[in-house]
Formats: structure tokens, C-alpha cells, sequence
């Protein structure tokens, strides 16, 4: 027997290279293409009458055990067979999607073995595609050609984007995904229930007349160490007859692979349809689904819409997980009640390159996996300069410049949020800050926290932690008698003080939900702000 291991690297990296909206959208379709209908293709021709349902390897020839997120993992009988699977499906992607990195191996296993010739195909691939020259090295710069307006890549040809404007050098690349946009709306409108129409209307409010937009990357926690739990259950099998351990492995690896995919799929479509609920305007939800595939997700999105899609998908990512009836026997196995996940909101002015907002929703999302041990969270950062970002840099200014209190960044949502490592870093505490800010005076309608009240209190933060307690506590004695206007005050900070100290990592540190807290106020519609779930 013999698995065979396809997979597209450098997905967003592909995706974000340009930053036109058009070629953004049209790289998202040329990845789904792998596993999809290029994996289909490729399948039928080395294996007719191939069918991706009802071929199983212990009858036919081939067996379709994961597509997703631009890869795809198959039984095959015959070794030659499966190279030349892996021959069609790259010549499929160098074809039509010039730029893109797709590899595979070929792993020969006993019968009884499957589970460790998927450990040992994982660890193949990546040795096998550092081995071969990478997708850098198909245009070269000799002779002197135009580099391309878009993507800097060497130009094969001109192109006007719209009548009356002049001709600009084109790649093949850049070809490649502006011509894939028009199905890639068709595939996305279909992901986000809507028309075609409606998703071109996206495309060109985000590129053209929003002020500001967002990256949203979501991944999976743990999910490698699921995947090699899978491993450990062969054990429990080795007693079976070879050819039966091989086929239980298959379908626990194949129902995880399908419910982790579906899960994130319906998560998205809830998460619009709640987004929706906050939105003030009645507008539609404006997200173009990039990456769905597997645990990962990515998309842009409207500024003002991250933050609640962000929480609500990953909420309902979690819920759906403890309720999916292909995860459900698999991870009850496995002794886990559900799955978790991380997200990065990078949100930034229009402008703004995409791959650094990417890079950034990256950054992001790692640091909301510290804390993957207590389940779902987020982190987020709202942009307003124009270099290259920093995480690091941009968590530690204020420590840097003499002030005091770090952000208590990540912040939980979900089943997490009621660990009690969680206190003073729950989503629910940022956006009960933000409502604070906003709160007014009944009577007089007035802000109960002014403006410059406010500022005062961040230039307290960052002139150091003293001055920012000091400032804290004289703002309190002003409002003495004032229950509302304290209330508000103190939704700002925990434990009565601005800022508190956090004991749950390797070392104690002190932390402050107040910079957060304003940079979220612009992009948090008016609450209240409920979870399907019901919860505040």
C-alpha cells in the first residue's frame, strides 16, 4: 500500500502578495482549486471513474482520505499511480496558478501501518520541498524584463484595468489570480450565502470606499496533537487484523479532517448572522471568506465588523465542536470534550499593505494561543501607523517609555472565559469597558466619562504605573457620590485600580486593559453584546 500526501505551502503569503482586492480574492479560488476541483481532475485521469464518496481502498484502486486548506491525503494501490498523482495535480497548479507551492510525496507502508505512514508523509513533505527549487525561481530576472505593477514579478504582458487607463506590465501570476476572480465570488458568495452581486459590491467597498479594514486569522488549538492522539488510539486496536486497524484509522482520521472542516464552515455563516444582529445600520455583513479550510480561516473584512465576527466565530466554532456528530465519537476517544481556537484582528486603514496586516493577524493569533490551555481567545490591535509592524515593539511601548502595565491581551471568549485565570481578561470585560465610555448621563446626556478624563488616564499609563494610580484615584474621589460615573470608572481597570497583576505565566507582570479598551471603542458596535448562547 502506498499514501500519497499533497500540500500547498505559503498559502497567505500567495494570497497577500498583492494588494489589490481582485488578485486577493481570485489567489483565494486558485488554492480551493487544489483540493477541489484540480484534485478531481487529477484523480479521475490517473484513476477513472473515480468517485470521492464511494471509492475505499479495500475495493478500488484509490481512497480520498482528506482534502482541505490546499491539500489532499489518498490511499493508492500502486505506487507509480500515486506519482503520477502527485505529477498531474502539481502540473494542474503550474499551469493555471503560476506561484503557488504545491508539493507531495509518495510514503510505501505495510499493511497495518497506516497511522505511522501518515506521521512519516507529514514529516516528508516539508523535507522533500525544501529539497526542490521554490516557486521564486520559475521567473527569472535574465534578460531584463518590467517588473510587474502589481507583484514586483517579472512582467509576460500588458493590461489596462478599465477603459481609458493606460496598460501596465502584467505577470503571470497576477494574470493567473485576476482571472480567477469571477469564480472565486461565485465560490465565496456560495460560503457566505449571498449572490454574486453582492460579493463584487464587497470587494469594491473594502478596496475603494471603507476607511477601515481588517484581517482576521483563525487556527485550531491543539489540533496536531489530536491528529497524533489518532496515533495513539492504534494502539488500543493492535489486537485487530492489520487491514482493520488501517480502516479504522482512515475513517477517524477522515471524520475528524470533514468535521473540523464543516465545523469552521458553519462556524463562519453563524458568525455573519449574529454579526448582523449588532449592527446597528442593518447593513449587510461585509466579509470576504479568504481561507476556510480545515481549522484555519481567514478573511477581510470591514474594521467595524471584526472584533464581534472574530468573538462570535469563535464561540460558535467551540460550541459546534461538542455538538458535531463526526467529532463527537472521535474526540470522546480522545477524553476531549470539544475543540478550541485562536484569532488575530489586524485592523488598519485601507491602504495599508496587506501583507503586513497579515503578518500581523499572524502575530496575533500566536499570542492568543498562550493561553490555548484555557480555550478560545483573541487579540487585536488597531493600527494608526504605517511602518511594518511589530508586535513586540507594540506591546511594549508603554513598559519601553517609562510607563506602567502591559495589555492583558489575550482575552478569552466562550467556555474559557469562565476559568478563573481568565479574571480581568474576558472579551466580555473589554466591551463592558467600551460601554463605559460611551455611558451617558440619563438626565442630562452627558458622557459619565469626559473625553479628556480619559486621555489623562492613558498619559498616566504610559508616564508610569504610579502616576496612572494616582490619576485613577483622583478621578474616583472627584465622582465620590456619583455612583454611575464610578460604576463607569471602575469598568476601566480591576480590583478598583487601573491597572492589576497577572500571576498566570512564568513570570508576574503588571497589566491593563485600558489601551485596549479605547483602541476597541471605534470598532465595537452599540451593545448589547449577546452570544447565541445567551450569554452578556
Amino acid at each position: 500500500m502506498h499514501l500519497v500526501m499533497i500540500g500547498t505551502a505559503g498559502l497567505q503569503r500567495y494570497i497577500f502578495a498583492s494588494g489589490k482586492r481582485q488578485q486577493i480574492v481570485g489567489a483565494s479560488d486558485l488554492i480551493a482549486r487544489v483540493d477541489g476541483e484540480w484534485a478531481d481532475k487529477a484523480l479521475k485521469e490517473v484513476f477513472p471513474g473515480f468517485d470521492r464518496d464511494g471509492w475505499r481502498i479495500g475495493t478500488h484502486d484509490a481512497e480520498l482520505l482528506v482534502a482541505g486548506a490546499g491539500g489532499v491525503t489518498v490511499l493508492v494501490r500502486d505506487r507509480q499511480a500515486g506519482e503520477r498523482l502527485v505529477t498531474r495535480l502539481e502540473l494542474l497548479a503550474l499551469e493555471f496558478a503560476p506561484g503557488l507551492d504545491v508539493c507531495g510525496v509518495v510514503v510505501d507502508y505495510e499493511e497495518g501501518s497506516l497511522a505511522s505512514a501518515v506521521q512519516e508523509a507529514r514529516r516528508k513533505l516539508p523535507t522533500v520541498r525544501e529539497r526542490r527549487p521554490g516557486p521564486s525561481a520559475r521567473f527569472p530576472r535574465l534578460p531584463i524584463v518590467a517588473d510587474c505593477a502589481s507583484d514586483g514579478l517579472p512582467a509576460e504582458g500588458l493590461h489596462s484595468e478599465g477603459e481609458g487607463e493606460a496598460a501596465r506590465p502584467e505577470s503571470a501570476v497576477s494574470r493567473a489570480k485576476r482571472v480567477s476572480h469571477p469564480g472565486a465570488l461565485s465560490r465565496m458568495s456560495a460560503i457566505a450565502g449571498t449572490d454574486r452581486a453582492t460579493m463584487n459590491e464587497i470587494v469594491d467597498h473594502l478596496g475603494f470606499r471603507t476607511e477601515w479594514v481588517a484581517v482576521i486569522h483563525a487556527d485550531g488549538n491543539g489540533l496536531g496533537e489530536v491528529f497524533g492522539g489518532l496515533d495513539g488510539l492504534g494502539v488500543a486496536d493492535a489486537p485487530l487484523p492489520p487491514g482493520e486497524r488501517d480502516r479504522r484509522h482512515a475513517e477517524r482520521l477522515g471524520a475528524l479532517s470533514r468535521g473540523v472542516d464543516g465545523c469552521a464552515k458553519r462556524a463562519f455563516a453563524a458568525a455573519l448572522r449574529l454579526t448582523a444582529r449588532e449592527l446597528a445600520s442593518g447593513e449587510a455583513v461585509r466579509v470576504l471568506p479568504l481561507i476556510i479550510g480545515g481549522d484555519d480561516l481567514t478573511v477581510v473584512c470591514e474594521g467595524e465588523v471584526a472584533l464581534p465576527f472574530a468573538r462570535h466565530y469563535l464561540e460558535r466554532f467551540e460550541r459546534m465542536t461538542k455538538e458535531d456528530p463526526l467529532l463527537r465519537p472521535v474526540l470522546a476517544r480522545l477524553d476531549r470534550d470539544g475543540l478550541s481556537a485562536a484569532a488575530g484582528v489586524a485592523i488598519v486603514k485601507r491602504n495599508y499593505p496587506f501583507h503586513f496586516a497579515y503578518e500581523l493577524a499572524e502575530a496575533l493569533t500566536k499570542e492568543a494561543k498562550g493561553v490555548k490551555g484555557w480555550g478560545s481567545a483573541l487579540s487585536f490591535v488597531s493600527l494608526f501607523e504605517s511602518s511594518a509592524p511589530d508586535l513586540k515593539r507594540i506591546r511594549a511601548s508603554v513598559a519601553l517609555s517609562g510607563g506602567g502595565g502591559r495589555s492583558a491581551s489575550p482575552y478569552l471568549v466562550g467556555v474559557g472565559s469562565g476559568d478563573a485565570r481568565a479574571r480581568g481578561r474576558r472579551w466580555q470585560d473589554v466591551l463592558e469597558g467600551v460601554a463605559a465610555l460611551r455611558r451617558r448621563d440619563p438626565a442630562s446626556g452627558e458622557v459619565l466619562l469626559p473625553g479628556g478624563l480619559v486621555h489623562e488616564l492613558r498619559e498616566g499609563m504610559c508616564l508610569g504605573e504610579e502616576v496612572a494610580a494616582s490619576r485613577f484615584e483622583l478621578a474616583r474621589r472627584r465622582f465620590t457620590g456619583n455612583a454611575a460615573r464610578t460604576g463607569a470608572l471602575l469598568a476601566l481597570g480591576q480590583d478598583g485600580g487601573l491597572t492589576w497583576t497577572d500571576r498566570t505565566g512564568p513570570e508576574e507582570r503588571s497589566v491593563t486593559r485600558l489601551l485596549d479598551v479605547m483602541a476597541a471603542r471605534p470598532f465595537v458596535p452599540e451593545g448589547p453584546w449577546r452570544s447565541e448562547g445567551g450569554d452578556a
